[in-house]
């Protein structure tokens, strides 16, 4: 953790240093500490904090419906006799295809409103939970833990929380992880073309008004957001390993 504050104070400096001798063009490269400045003015004075939460609340909806779905199925395809043989075709057809390519499709089923956004910010969410869960699923059931498992014929609700869930959190919390930070992606993508709010409006409508500075504050908040949720999911995960072993 140090040395990648330290990297980063040092990428820094030489970057304030390079604008201050004008030696890059500080119109299209601000300087690190104007956009920190320009960054607090546009959350304290301006609507930038009212944009990041028309997009976390994007986000967070999307994650509602997403993230359930995803251990719902991931449990089903892994317990139900053949349903794995239908299901993982079509998750393997359709993952590798990138989900901007069907934002279109979704905008002429769903409308230019939220909807569209949510369904989208879902799919990409959905995917990663599923197939990390998944994976984590089958690992437990081909150990010598479920031997102990129907031996001691637990409840379903014992078996699906302490069992299930509680043994494949490495994988979940890996799952969320990915799937908030790629979410996060995909919210902005969807604000940029169809919305008049969020995050990804506001960098979008700073570049259309050459308001280059702003899209650098934009790009900071995104930044740090992306820093909290994986430093979130980091932790979770160095824990359960704690606890695995």
């Amino acid at each position: 953790m140090k040395k990648t504050i330290a990297s980063m104070l040092f990428f820094l400096t030489c970057w304030q240093l390079l604008c201050h001798f004008i030696i890059i063009d500080p119109v299209f490269f601000p300087a690190p500490l104007s956009i920190i400045k320009n960054t607090f003015f546009l959350l304290i004075q301006d609507n930038l904090l009212v944009q990041v939460f028309y997009s976390m609340k994007r986000l967070g909806l999307a994650s509602l419906v997403a993230i359930p779905a995803a251990i719902f199925l991931a449990i089903a395809v892994t317990h139900v006799k053949n349903l794995d043989n239908y299901i993982n075709p079509v998750i393997a057809f359709t993952f590798p295809l990138p989900k901007v390519a069907i934002y279109p499709l979704l905008l002429l089923i769903f409308g230019i409103d939220d909807t569209s956004k949510i369904v989208l910010i879902g799919i990409g969410i959905f995917y990663l939970i599923f197939i990390n869960l998944r994976i984590g699923i089958k690992r437990l059931l081909n150990s010598q833990s479920y031997d102990l498992v129907r031996i001691y014929k637990l409840t379903r609700f014992d078996y699906i929380w302490n069992f299930i869930l509680k043994g494949t959190q490495q994988e979940l919390i890996t799952g969320l992880k990915l799937g908030l930070n790629y979410g996060l992606t995909l919210v902005v993508v969807s604000e940029f073309s169809t919305s008049n709010n969020g995050i990804g409006y506001f960098i979008w409508r700073s570049w259309d008004q050459f308001k280059i500075i702003n899209v650098y504050s934009g790009i900071l908040i995104l930044s740090i957001l992306g820093f909290v949720f994986y430093f979130i999911f980091n932790t979770l995960i160095e824990r359960a390993s704690d606890r695995f072993y």
